[in-house]
């Protein structure tokens, strides 16, 4: 059996975006895995749970390096020395763990990752690299956010400053793309924007070089571990409830709907409804909410345990979406993956994105309510969810198994070519 040596930063039992695709990636290869990680926490007893009862776990060989908090810096864990000695130490061990492996895995954010990879392709040029892709590094949108950069305070702005020169650098993207034998992405649009900026500032190999090495695999879901699963909602009474799950930040921006939200409550004064927000919310946003009177139409929480937050999108009528804005409306790289866990749930969903969005793509295949950024086309789509009881399912629902075929086919064509 062939073995991979896999560089993911974080990894199960923690549960987040990139872990969860990392182990989806790797489970149903014909591979074993020797797996450097750091180790986050809180760690999920669910998720623990089902990797104890999944036989494919068997082959991930995991190493706990350090902790992912002595690597990570930003305006709570401000040792800038400490981190860099740490994250250097990562790399380093995750370079010593190689022993012959004939693949390196790499999740490519955080960009740290990536200089395993370089070393290792410069040290065994016959190793053959998986570079995996969630978010884009290279002038990705966030990291140009002026709104949310003046609302920092000194400090703030500091650590910010730091975090781009030391963690999310694009020379190590670029390194990626120009020397891995295959790169791997979730949506189009990523792969799109990422190789359009490349060669935008790069530019050392051709775009043609780099699409040759490209797949995308879509996030999928294990149909044995889904607690993803719609259930009746109790008839409690008539107010419809709309609920979105996660951070309202950054490019995330929510006015517009806010304002369509008043536009509602004045043109259907006796409807019934709530918007409840489980997860982080921007001062402003809250102030806005009171300043026109909307305090008693919107209920604001912290973010809430997995199980719990399934349980919540249940009880919900409507599910909203909320994408990420780009100032100028353009082509925008970012898939949220609450998608697939709408799609399972059968929930009728609320989008605010834009033309030029995976979301966009996504729900305009099933006729999903997708809205612009703008308060007009946003009150229409709440007069159709909610007055018009319009149905507005999303279909975004690949297994796992399905999606370790594509990968898998990848791996073989690559291997088929030999490295570069």
């Amino acid at each position: 059996m062939k073995r991979c040596l896999v560089i993911p930063a974080t990894f199960f039992p923690y549960n987040d975006t990139n872990s969860q695709i990392v182990y989806k990636h790797l489970r149903l290869l014909d591979m074993e895995y020797d797996v450097c990680a750091l180790r986050n926490y809180p760690e999920e007893k669910q998720l623990q749970d089902d990797l104890d009862r999944d036989p494919n776990y068997a082959k991930f060989h995991v190493t706990w390096a350090d902790e992912y908090n002595n690597v990570w810096f930003n305006i709570k864990n401000v040792n800038l020395i400490k981190a860099l000695r740490h994250m250097k130490k990562y790399v380093e061990t995750a370079v010593q763990m190689y022993d012959g492996q004939d693949y390196v895995y790499t999740m490519t954010w955080p960009c740290y990752t990536t200089r395993t990879g370089v070393i290792l392709k410069k040290e065994r040029p016959a190793v053959k690299w998986i570079a995996a892709f969630s978010d884009p590094i290279n002038h990705n949108p966030y990291m140009f956010d002026e709104e949310t950069y003046r609302n920092y305070s000194l400090p703030e702005k500091a650590a910010f400053n730091a975090y781009l020169k030391y963690y999310v650098v694009a020379q190590d993207e670029a390194n990626a793309l120009e020397q891995a034998d295959l790169l791997v992405f979730i949506s189009e649009e990523l792969r799109d924007f990422m190789i359009e900026q490349y060669v935008k500032y790069f530019g050392k190999v051709s775009e043609e070089s780099i699409r040759r090495k490209c797949m995308v695999v879509p996030l999928n879901y294990i149909p044995e571990w889904n607690m993803v699963k719609p259930v009746q909602k109790a008839a409690a009474d008539d107010t419809y409830t709309l609920s979105h799950f996660g951070r309202i930040y950054g490019l995330r921006i929510i006015e517009e709907f806010i304002y369509a939200v008043k536009l509602f409550t004045e043109r259907y004064p006796q409807q019934k409804f709530m918007i409840e927000q489980y997860g982080e919310f921007r001062k402003t946003d809250r102030r806005l909410i009171h300043q026109l009177g909307l305090d008693p139409y919107f209920a604001i929480s912290e973010k809430i345990p997995y199980e719990e937050c399934i349980q919540k999108m249940n009880e919900s009528d409507g599910v909203l979406l909320f994408d990420t804005i780009l100032p100028d409306d353009g082509f925008q790289p970012f898939l949220p993956s609450k998608l697939m866990e709408y799609s399972l749930l059968e929930k009728d969903v609320l989008a605010v994105t834009t033309e030029k969005s995976p979301s966009w793509r996504i729900l305009k295949k099933t006729d999903a309510l997708a809205c612009r950024y703008d308060r007009n086309d946003i009150l229409k789509g709440l007069e159709d969810l909610i007055i018009h009881r319009k149905p507005s399912k999303v279909d975004y629902r690949m297994t796992n198994e399905e999606a370790s075929m594509i990968l898998q086919q990848a791996i073989a064509d690559m291997d088929q070519r030999g490295t570069k």
